[in-house]
């Protein structure tokens, strides 16, 4: 077979433009760092890139939710905390006004104050998140407590509980708010109302301000009253307990989904990213072949008759 010079001349073009691709596919992965720039590159790799990819944006929105739920227990443990030192005090109140020195214009001064902790306790029940009561169930949209009935509650003797309610009655079973803080795994973040601001709670403060509010009162029937203060108390306090549990557990996933988090991008990482001093020597040695290519071109190529015009 007879070779031209033109036959010399496209085979030479045709491998230079081959070179000069593989020296700008190379060229393009140092400069993005990564192997593939499109799926057809490599489908493999594309394909494990989307499962990779995938598993880390679902690490990191069950990372969002652990943060929330933190944030949500944190305020509920926040406000158990300051309904439970109300309570103290008002059984400190209480004990002083159990005292039978005690003249109806000082017990009077003590019921006031009674009635601001109870308020106070009131105003603690629609504590929020956010845009979010925490203490009202799934209603998380509506106050649990009308502080204005909650007053007038307090200064009528036989008034109703269920009027202080925004429900207008007292709360039941309300439901239970869970984030899903791993595949397949919920932690419940909200505190039912009728366990912590149930009508026992403000039904036993009720009668204990009425008696304060009672000239005729005697000592030891607020002293009565310090029972069921202890109760009321302890049952906070156990609350509290299951809280810091669900917190404690909580702590556990967010330390795992981190392992998790290193461990995915790690994978990610390792599917899609060159190793760029790799690629370095690969671009250098591909260059190399390419000047190469150039000079043995230009010496097999025949001059024309412009080169000798020259």
């Amino acid at each position: 077979m007879r070779v031209t010079q033109t036959m010399l001349t496209q085979t030479n073009l045709e491998h230079l433009s081959s070179s000069y691709n593989t020296l700008a596919r190379v060229q393009e992965q140092l400069i993005s760092r990564k192997r593939i720039q499109k799926a057809s590159e490599d489908p493999v790799v594309a394909m494990q890139g989307i499962r990779y990819r995938t598993e880390v944006r679902e690490v990191d929105q069950f990372r969002r939710n652990v943060s929330e739920a933190t944030s949500w227990m944190d305020l509920t443990d926040s406000t158990l905390n300051e309904v439970t030192e109300a309570v103290k005090r008002i059984r400190e109140l209480t004990t002083q006004a159990a005292n039978d020195t005690y003249e109806s214009s000082q017990r009077a001064i003590i019921k006031s104050e009674v009635d601001q902790l109870i308020e106070h306790i009131g105003s603690l029940a629609n504590s929020k998140a956010g845009e979010k009561y925490i203490y009202n169930g799934t209603k998380t949209d509506q106050p649990l407590i009308n502080v204005d009935q909650l007053k007038a509650y307090l200064a009528n003797p036989a008034g109703s509980v269920d009027s202080i309610y925004e429900s207008g009655t007292a709360p039941a079973a309300s439901g239970e708010i869970e984030f899903e803080v791993s595949k397949g795994i919920t932690v419940q973040v909200n505190m039912q109302p009728e366990t912590v601001f149930g009508k026992e709670l403000f039904e036993g403060l009720h009668k204990l301000t009425t008696l304060l509010n009672d000239p005729m009162t005697a000592g030891a029937d607020l002293s009565a009253e310090l029972d069921t203060l202890d109760t009321l108390g302890q049952s906070l306090i156990t609350e509290r307990a299951e809280l810091g549990a669900r917190a404690n557990r909580l702590e556990l996933v967010d330390n795992r989904l981190q392992d998790h988090e290193i461990i995915a991008k790690t994978i990610m990482s390792d599917n899609e990213d060159i190793d760029v001093e790799k690629v370095i020597m690969e671009l250098k040695s591909h260059e190399t072949v390419h000047r190469a290519a150039l000079s043995a071109g230009a010496r097999i190529i025949q001059p024309t008759l412009l080169d000798f015009l020259r």
